[in-house]
């Protein structure tokens, strides 16, 4: 495989394993901010098409990256933003039920727990572990059911549910399927014209790499339809790039997912460093972030299990992510050994009583080794 430490700044003398906390920016996307910094030094270099242009050629690297189509995807700043487009826009009233998971992101918990104040059910599983298991939906669901709302790759331990399997559990009630994809896409591949999937919500500053305040969300056709609109982002309006035409009595909006974006959408800041991102994102290739990551997760968790380490849901294959949490023998003792590692120079997150590790193309083996030889033996 490529050498990638290249792409990206010397992190020396710390050894980062965390791109689930941020994923740092490719040398190439640092450039392009810097290029979009001079155009606000000098805006007489910024064209106006570009404010309609620039939005349109990030949105159709998502749309490629998920196998969408670019009238799908909405530009936001946040998983929040996106996951409330759909709480918001859909219609939830009185009696009507919603089903969630504890170990949810909170984007994708204090959102749909705010609808109670309206009379809607919000219905918290509590799974055993991180992941959620089929046993814990089938019993919850009712025709009632509005929303199954989950997180693709749970923050903590990385469990990785089957999309297919939960999406068509509740499109048999009738219900829609909401998902954050944070920690997924971008480092996992995904198609979503494969999977039943209505809404897939992103923020993109984790493993796309993006300027934190950025996101996205995908709205399936059939899913927009169904979405009220309660603020018009005057940039989406037809015709809205020709000041010399704007409508000021009617006016007419495309049928498209833009017209959720995030109003000024044309953050030339974040967007040409979301794009560059992208670019980096698309010519690595996901496929090859999940087979290195995977590599090197192997290699730790085999350490770790050798060492005596108890690891989080890392049971099942098929539910493996790039993310890895391992605990010591009490939460205390995690604790300690999480300040251990940070104290030692090696970038790692603790989550819920777990350490959790989520490495990326800049690392290697050497950098599992180094971590492996700080945690030692369980005490």
């Amino acid at each position: 495989m490529q050498d990638y430490r290249q792409e990206f700044r010397d992190f020396a003398p710390t050894i980062y394993l965390d791109c689930a906390y941020q994923g740092p920016f490719p040398r190439t996307t640092v450039a392009r901010l810097q290029e979009a910094i001079e155009l606000k030094c000098h805006p007489e270099r910024l064209e106006a098409p570009e404010y309609f242009r620039l939005p349109e050629r990030v949105r159709g690297r998502l749309a490629n990256l998920l196998g969408a189509d670019p009238s799908e995807i909405a530009l936001t700043n946040s998983a929040t933003q996106g996951i409330g487009i759909v709480a918001a826009g859909v219609g939830l009233a009185a009696g009507d039920e919603v089903v969630i998971a504890s170990r949810n992101f909170p984007a994708n918990l204090f959102t749909w727990l705010h609808l109670r104040r309206l009379g809607v059910r919000v219905q918290v599983l509590k799974p055993a572990g991180d992941r959620v298991r089929v046993e814990d939906v089938v019993g919850v669901l009712t025709p009632r059911t509005r929303v199954l709302a989950l997180d693709w790759v749970g923050y903590t331990s990385g469990a990785r549910i089957d999309l297919a399997t939960f999406g068509e559990l509740v499109h048999r009630q009738g219900g829609i399927f909401v998902v954050d994809g944070t920690q997924g896409v971008g480092a996992l591949e995904i198609d979503v014209r494969q999977l039943p999937v209505d809404v897939l919500a992103v923020a993109a500053y984790k493993w796309l790499l993006g300027p934190y305040g950025t996101g996205f969300v995908f709205l399936r056709s059939e899913v927009q339809d169904r979405l009220e609109l309660p603020v018009v982002n005057w940039m989406s309006v037809e015709g809205s790039e020709d000041f010399d035409a704007l409508p000021t009595e009617e006016f007419t909006l495309p049928r498209a997912a833009r017209i959720f974006d995030v109003p000024e959408t044309s953050n030339f800041l974040n967007l040409n460093a979301l794009e560059a991102s992208l670019e980096f994102v698309e010519r690595a290739g996901v496929r090859t972030v999940a087979e290195h990551c995977a590599r090197l997760l192997d290699r730790l968790a085999e350490g770790l299990e050798r060492k005596g380490y108890r690891l989080r849901d890392w049971t099942d294959a098929e539910q493996h992510s790039t993310i890895l949490g391992f605990q010591a023998d009490s939460r205390e003792a995690t604790t300690q050994l999480h300040q251990k590692l940070r104290a030692n120079n090696v970038a790692v997150s603790q989550r819920h009583g777990t350490i959790r590790v989520s490495p990326y193309l800049y690392n290697t083996e050497a950098d599992i080794d180094r971590l492996l030889s700080v945690v030692g033996d369980p005490s």
